[in-house]
């Protein structure tokens, strides 16, 4: 202790280094374990999708050999991390009290245009059945979507459409014979929200769907034909679409709250479908909401990692220099201690205890702000890290065990390697 006192700056320099890089290490490794916790409430939040389809599937409603049963689609919800199945329906129908719009080919039929034949008199459907999709030829003017969400239906997402008078629907609306239709079937048909009007199934005309009208969506593009132009696209809840197409589907989507997982689960579920089904599937990943609210915790995560590492190694590059230095410095207080017949193990052991006492003094006093201000820190996070919402920010005062225990095992190893160097020296060169 008297020699602690007596080197009482070098000894207060060595503790208050330990009380700074205590508190940064703390903190570091602490943000680093709560961005694990943010992480994994964040997955199980959002989560990521699997969305599976047909390989030979066709954005048309009439091509059959796009569906498949729902109850076979189910039948994966066993594996293991996909935690629900939504899905999406396609049918074909064809108006009872309404019709289905398309300028081009009603200014030609005005003009006298056969819609069968194109302008040089040959079979207008003849290139779709050359693609398998003969099924044109008897097909209703109009499609049907059931979704769960409006917005996140397929087509109504990939072309940025939105509501642009009355509502959508979610999941609540299941249970509702509504519709979300577009602007310009609305207008030609001369419909107001709360309006209900009528479908039917072209290759059955007894079975009808009336449904009511509660929006209208911005995409007026048409196609070639009736059916694929998204201004007769209707959008319906997915339990009504369901219904109407008799159980089936054009594409599961399976939910799973382990991203992480996400590619073994695509290669399982793309497997497991395919002998269900006993047909080709395409399964697509859909985890982009999750990477991009994940993407900031992700950086933090890569900076604490960094100055974890960057602390430690100052720590340990600085712990053995200054235990050297403060031991080579004393070569001949040492060799006067020898001379007066002091034992090496003695001055070896008052060595190690001279530094590590100040060094443990700043751990403790590190430990003792870091406990002190925790609560502190964690609401500085949480304010400037929205993704820390709802996590309970938790200091992780135990970095300062592992760090003590760190710090004696260099400063013994520094301790010795030193002294054995000048007690190889005969005193007379130590002094």
């Amino acid at each position: 202790l008297k020699s602690i006192f007596y080197y009482k700056y070098s000894s207060a320099v060595l503790a208050a280094v330990f009380l700074i890089i205590t508190v940064l290490l703390s903190v570091a490794v602490s943000v680093s374990e709560n961005v694990e916790r943010a992480a994994k409430r964040l997955e199980e939040n959002i989560g990521a999708d699997l969305n599976v389809r047909k390989t030979e599937a066709e954005p048309f409603s009439y091509y059959s050999a796009n569906y498949f049963e729902l109850d076979k689609a189910e039948k994966l919800l066993d594996i293991d991390g996909i935690d629900r199945l939504e899905y999406t329906t396609m049918s074909n129908a064809t108006g009872v009290t309404v019709f289905s719009v398309f300028e081009q080919m009603i200014a030609r039929k005005m003009e006298g245009y056969d819609a069968r034949y194109g302008a040089y008199g040959r079979d207008y459907w003849g290139d779709y059945e050359a693609d398998g999709l003969g099924e044109a030829r008897t097909a209703g003017d109009i499609s049907l979507i059931g979704v769960f969400n409006l917005e996140d239906a397929w087509e109504f997402k990939k072309w940025g459409e939105t509501v642009i008078e009355g509502t959508g629907f979610t999941e609540e609306d299941m249970d509702r014979p509504v519709a979300v239709v577009s602007e310009r079937f609305q207008r030609e048909n001369q419909l107001e929200i709360g309006d209900e009007f009528t479908l039917a199934d072209p290759l059955d005309e007894s079975r009808t769907l009336t449904l009511e009208m509660i929006g209208v969506h911005s995409s007026n593009v048409e196609s070639n034909l009736e059916a694929s132009s998204p201004m007769n696209y209707i959008y319906i809840p997915a339990a009504q679409g369901l219904a109407f197409s008799q159980g089936k589907i054009f594409e599961a989507i399976y939910h799973t709250t382990d991203p992480g997982r996400l590619d073994e689960l695509r290669d399982q579920v793309e497997e497991e479908i395919e002998q269900v089904v006993g047909e080709d599937f395409d399964v697509h990943k859909e985890s982009r909401m999750y990477l991009m609210a994940a993407s900031p915790l992700n950086g933090i995560k890569n900076i604490c990692g960094y100055l974890i590492f960057i602390t430690s190694a100052v720590l340990a590059l600085m712990l053995v220099l200054l235990t050297a230095h403060r031991i080579l410095n004393r070569r001949t207080e040492l060799g006067v201690w020898l001379s007066m017949g002091e034992k090496k193990g003695t001055l070896t052991l008052q060595l190690i205890c001279e530094t590590l006492l100040p060094v443990f003094a700043g751990i403790g006093a590190g430990a003792a702000v870091v406990l002190a201000c925790g609560g502190m820190i964690g609401e500085r996070v949480q304010a400037a890290l929205p993704s820390f919402a709802g996590v309970e920010f938790v200091v992780n005062s135990g970095v300062c065990l592992w760090l003590a225990l760190l710090a004696g095992g260099l400063v013994a190893g520094t301790t010795l390697a030193s002294v054995g160097f000048l007690f190889r020296r005969r005193v007379r060169e130590l002094l």
